[in-house]
């Protein structure tokens, strides 16, 4: 039988029976303190497995950052050759820019020179086509009356007639008298490569004016290739009349 007399005794007894011991540890600690250890031993395991789970994630995040910033250097990369392709075209556009302004130029004063080679086209084929205008309108073709004559017949009766339209009565492109087998006529043709309104305008004047100046009747006449939709409705309704050449630019031979 242990005797205990001393702290000595009991600490030494302690010693001998580990039941004891740990009674006493257990009624002293608690269960809380007792279970402490284990607990932080379990903390410890967990906390490695976490600091091994964030250093692969860190690992991880450095791939990512490292791909990342591989990424951006291409994208960098990317949009300075963007930049320098956004400019090259810039210069392109306006060099192009400068090319079509060149050509429209170019285009223009071709237009223009061709314009003033149909003006001649056409009234020269007026002139070679007289007789079959005059055919057309079921009259027999006798002559083209020179200017000479144009001014002589509207001095007798054109005092009240402004000057301009007296100029553009002596310039008619072609005025031709024909017969109708007992009376004399007068045709007051306008020629042009697309006729317009104007054209319409100074032939129905002029067969006015023969009108007026001979007494006889005048018919008004558009010798050209194609018209404006002004000239179609004018023709349409019988103002004037349409004598149409050939596009000879369209079908050459």
């Amino acid at each position: 039988m242990t005797t205990i007399n001393s702290q000595e005794d009991f600490l030494r007894a302690l010693e001998e029976n580990p039941q004891w011991k740990a009674a006493v540890r257990a009624l002293i600690l608690g269960e809380e303190l007792l279970q402490l250890p284990a607990l932080f031993n379990a903390f410890v395991i967990q906390m490695t497995a976490f600091v091994d789970q964030m250093t692969a994630f860190v690992a991880e995040q450095r791939q990512i950052n490292a791909e990342q910033k591989q990424f951006n250097e291409r994208m960098e990369t990317f949009v300075e050759e963007q930049r320098q392709v956004n400019a090259e075209q810039r210069q392109v556009n306006t060099e192009q820019r400068q090319v079509n302004e060149v050509l429209i130029r170019r285009l223009g004063r071709i237009e223009g020179d061709i314009g003033k080679l149909r003006g001649p086209f056409a009234e020269n084929a007026a002139e070679r086509n007289a007789a079959a205008i005059a055919a057309e309108l079921g009259l027999e073709y006798v002559r083209a009356v020179p200017q000479q004559e144009l001014v002589g017949m509207s001095r007798r009766t054109a005092s009240d007639i402004p000057i301009n339209q007296l100029r553009s009565f002596w310039t008619a492109d072609l005025i031709m008298e024909a017969n109708d087998g007992s009376s004399t006529q007068y045709i007051a043709a306008e020629a042009s490569y697309t006729a317009d309104k104007r054209d319409t305008d100074r032939a129905q004047r002029n067969a006015q004016f023969l009108t007026e100046f001979t007494g006889q009747t005048a018919r008004a006449v558009i010798v050209s290739v194609r018209n404006d939709h002004y000239v179609d409705s004018q023709v349409e309704s019988g103002v004037v009349y349409w004598f149409q050449l050939e596009d000879r630019s369209s079908n050459p031979e």
